[in-house]
């Protein structure tokens, strides 16, 4: 990729192929994406120091981790709009250097104000990661081509968060915690070059088109059915993965499985490598039925549908369900797959704005969850720094609850030809 002496780098010529579109536009979003999903899991392998430093409850857990979904939640809507606005490349790389600063931060801060700061900030730069690139594929790639790709995307992204797991874990037996996030901060403003100078400018967007006008556009989206009823399932179900994954997950395994933190460090690290594995699988799966006709939204009933199934096994099992926690990350939460069937619900002017309105209904549920469960935790006594498996019962049966209704929802109201207006895709 080419870089203009007075602009931004040069589009690929129309014959581009994959390989270049892959190296020139997939690549710096992908590696975003990796960054982000690290520090949204590494708070769940910090427990032990953070806990002990600053002496958190568990409510205090919750809130610390989740105010990184405040930052992503309030960020949603204006970043819609300067998404659609400006192009993803340029709000993405500007974004990327505050979260670089909510590192640092976070790396030098000595109290909980200070980290919960840090994290916040962290939580707003990396707002747009998957729906930036989103917006993005939708532009460069074939639209029966964009599932796959932001599969793929989220799959690279897993390996950030088996990164955070495993070996940041282990080598908090040579350094601190707050070098981890020195060195976060240097790889976000490293990933924000890579964007600005490596990624082609498009947008879609009247540059003429006033932002009151552009936020004219919410009102459209929010008085479309299908986006609500397909935006809260996948919110509801990628708002659990995501907060259960980013914190509950490593306290559940001390709590309830019985296991010691290096069992739990190698069973989180496969967890999450489970998770990369099922996206990309499942991305590959659903690619070539959707091109064989396949209705997407099918296969996403389908998904949700086990999904759900699976996490309610768990809260029945209790301290036996460590194998089935396999197959629920396996199964992820068919994000891609609704993104991309919400953006044919609207013209292509609007998908910074779709994204990131279905974006904030996901963090804003993730960040209700993860406080809620530590919220739920005490409740009951802590024995020996561990919480009671009853509390984790009682909090992940209201969630199974919550996702069974907003699936038998979407499972009888929604039906391919009028959800997707036609095409394989619906």
């Amino acid at each position: 990729m080419k870089s203009s002496a007075y602009g931004p780098p040069q589009p690929p010529s129309a014959g581009a192929k994959g390989p270049r579109l892959v190296a020139s536009i997939w690549l710096p979003y992908a590696l975003g994406y990796f960054l982000s999903n690290a520090l949204r899991n590494i708070n769940a392998v910090l427990v032990p120091e953070l806990t002990a430093e600053f002496v958190l409850s568990a409510s205090d857990l919750g809130l610390l981790t989740s105010v990184f979904f405040v930052g992503f939640s309030l960020t949603q809507l204006p970043a819609g709009i300067l998404l659609d606005r400006y192009g993803s490349r340029r709000v993405h790389a500007s974004l990327l250097l505050l979260a670089a600063l909510g590192c640092a931060l976070h790396a030098i801060g000595s109290s909980f104000i200070a980290i919960a700061t840090g994290r916040a900030l962290i939580g707003l730069g990396l707002a747009v990661g998957l729906m930036g690139a989103a917006k993005a594929f939708t532009q460069w790639f074939a639209l029966p081509r964009v599932p796959l790709s932001l599969n793929l995307l989220m799959a690279f992204g897993g390996l950030g968060a088996i990164m955070a797991a495993g070996p940041v874990g282990w080598s908090l037996e040579y350094v601190s915690w707050r070098v981890v996030f020195s060195v976060a901060a240097g790889l976000l403003i490293f990933a924000s070059a890579l964007l600005y100078l490596v990624v082609p400018e498009h947008r879609d967007a009247d540059p003429e088109q006033s932002l009151t006008a552009l936020a004219a556009g919410f009102g459209r989206i929010a008085a479309n059915g299908t986006f609500w009823r397909l935006s809260m399932l996948m919110a509801m179900i990628a708002g659990t993965n995501w907060a259960l994954q980013s914190l509950w997950i490593g306290p559940w395994l001390r709590d309830v499985g019985g296991y010691q933190r290096p069992q739990a460090l190698a069973l989180m690290t496969w967890y999450a490598g489970t998770a990369v594995t099922g996206l990309v699988v499942s991305g590959a799966i659903c690619d070539r039925l959707i091109r064989r006709g396949v209705r997407a939204l099918t296969l996403y009933k389908i998904q949700s549908g086990i999904i759900t199934i699976l996490f309610a096994l768990i809260v029945l099992l209790g301290d036996k369900a460590t194998p089935i926690w396999f197959a629920y990350f396996l199964m992820g939460s068919g994000s891609p797959m609704v993104l991309a069937m919400l953006s044919r619900q609207f013209p292509p002017e609007f998908a910074g704005r779709v994204n990131t309105a279905a974006n904030l209904l996901i963090f804003s549920l993730a960040f209700l969850f993860q406080w809620s469960v530590g919220a739920t935790l005490d409740q009951w006594p802590a024995v020996n720094g561990r919480y009671a498996a009853e509390g984790y019962q009682a909090i992940f049966a209201v969630l199974v609850a919550l996702q069974l209704a907003m699936f038998l929802l979407v499972a009888l109201k929604e039906k391919p030809k009028a959800a997707i207006g036609g095409g394989a895709a619906g």
